[in-house]
């Protein structure tokens, strides 16, 4: 129930936000698509939305926090981003933590999936056609040329747009249909020829961004009738004319006819892909045990690409199930072939540190980092693994490298949550206070942020520096808090 009317009082908010541009807007014509000024809602708008939007998923649904995963889908995205048709590229990416088939695309450069979109995918190319079809609709701006279809429309319906968002990631369930259904269902009724018409639009320019991207054009609609026999299967397809992305027989035949369309070559599939695909497979399994069982009888099966992500698998599967002696000689296997493969470098170290030698664990990161500047895999693990040793300097050392990841990845909750930690155990209160602050920001706490930074204040009370820059970050939150409230 409490889920629900989170999503109700979502409604009310977002409703309460769209009003000013309702009532100011001018022009009938279609916003002109990568104009910043002009236009029903202007980019700006939509950034701003975008990202108020994303501090309320934070607090509403679990989001997935891995380095390794994290870095993959970035740079998946940005291979596909410069082919396609996106003016914006200032992309803010969320994983929520689902078993579930789904991805979606907000106003502003939010893009999210679901981390069991890699578990649905059959290849890395099928993957990235959804991935490729989420940048097209944010290309386009479907959001903004839906609301000046409709401008005549009450602000609640228009909220609908981003609220079934919401609850499409939260939950893709029957139930979430039905919670839409109650508010939305006359809205939603008639914009449906027009949503669809998105959709086709999105297909034929995704199919582009793959071909452009060197990519498979043909694993869209392979990924379609992988969705459609998968529906089928479990018995859950929701009714087309509330799905934020019908699949229907008559789009997979039109995805195939555009996609035959181009020059039949050979593909070349990501490793990364399947090793990450690997980590999301134990992340959902029963048990440690049950994955050891499952990865085990994988690894003589499929391709070489299937076999090594499978070798990968068993052994992150028999770490977590604390045989990690057993794991680190399917690693050091693997850094045989793949030397310089971060993924296998970062779960080695992972492996040492669990049989005790933390010591080794941190050389081994510290190697790494040198020649990987700034990688955010290597980074984290590291930060973590000094951490452990407890001691002052090691301390400062954590400070220092989780500081250096919030600079290259300020959005990202975890990193300040755990900042904060380690600040309490360094005994550096203002710090600690203020990454209170931010994590409680990213996840839409906007009144708990406040209140770190109030003591955060008084702490530093007499360091004019430190107290004009708290201050600054007060007045930006209540602009913020007064701006788009939630």
């Amino acid at each position: 129930m409490n889920k629900w009317f989170s999503v109700i009082r979502l409604l009310l908010l977002c409703s309460a936000c769209l009003q000013a541009p309702l009532t100011t807007a001018a022009s009938n014509d279609l916003p002109t698509l990568g104009d910043s000024t002009s236009g029903f809602i202007s980019l700006q708008q939509e950034k701003a939305l975008g990202s108020a939007w994303l501090r309320s998923l934070r607090r509403q649904v679990k989001t997935f926090h891995d380095p390794l995963t994290e870095s993959y889908l970035t740079s998946l995205v940005f291979r596909l981003a410069p082919n396609s048709e996106l003016v914006e590229r200032d992309l803010k990416l969320v994983i929520v933590d689902s078993p579930t088939m789904n991805a979606f695309a907000v106003p502003g450069g939010v893009m999210g999936i679901n981390s069991g979109l890699f578990i649905h995918s059959g290849s890395e190319q099928q993957f990235a056609s959804v991935i490729a079809h989420e940048i097209a609709h944010l290309s386009q701006r479907h959001y903004a040329r839906s609301l000046e279809r409709q401008q005549k429309t009450t602000p609640l319906a228009l909220a609908g747009l981003l609220a079934s968002v919401i609850i499409a990631a939260t939950t893709g369930s029957d139930a979430g249909i039905a919670a839409l259904a109650g508010t939305q269902a006359l809205a939603i009724q008639s914009q449906l020829s027009y949503s669809r018409q998105n959709e086709q639009e999105a297909d034929r320019i995704g199919i582009q961004t793959l071909y452009d991207s060197d990519m498979d054009p043909k694993a869209m609609p392979a990924m379609f009738e992988r969705m459609l026999r998968e529906a089928r299967l479990y018995g859950n397809r929701p009714p087309e004319y509330l799905s934020t992305h019908p699949v229907t027989e008559s789009r997979i035949s039109d995805s195939r006819n555009r996609a035959e369309q181009y020059p039949v070559k050979a593909y070349k599939e990501d490793l990364e892909f399947h090793l990450i695909r690997s980590r999301i497979l134990l992340h959902f399994s029963e048990s440690n045990d049950s994955a050891v069982r499952y990865f085990k009888s994988a690894v003589d099966e499929g391709n070489t690409l299937n076999k090594v992500a499978t070798r990968y698998g068993l052994a992150i599967a028999l770490n977590k199930s604390n045989k990690p002696d057993q794991a680190l000689s399917i690693i050091d296997s693997l850094l045989t072939e793949y030397p310089d493969r971060i993924i296998f470098i970062v779960t080695k170290a992972e492996v040492i540190a669990k049989l005790g030698n933390l010591d080794d664990s941190i050389a081994l990161l510290r190697k790494h980092l040198s020649r990987n500047p700034g990688n955010y895999a290597i980074t984290w693990e590291l930060s973590k693994q000094v951490a452990k040793r407890g001691q002052i300097n090691d301390l400062l050392e954590a400070e220092s490298l989780l500081l250096k990841l919030t600079r290259s990845h300020p959005n990202e909750p975890k990193i300040w949550y755990t900042l904060a930690e380690v600040n309490g155990e360094a005994g550096n209160i203002v710090q600690l206070h203020k990454s209170r602050a931010e994590f409680f920001y990213l996840i839409g706490e906007i009144d708990d942020a406040l209140l770190q930074l109030q003591q955060a204040l008084k702490k530093s009370y007499g360091n004019t520096q430190i107290t004009a820059t708290i201050q600054q970050r007060i007045d930006d939150l209540y602009r913020a808090k007064k701006g788009i409230n939630f």
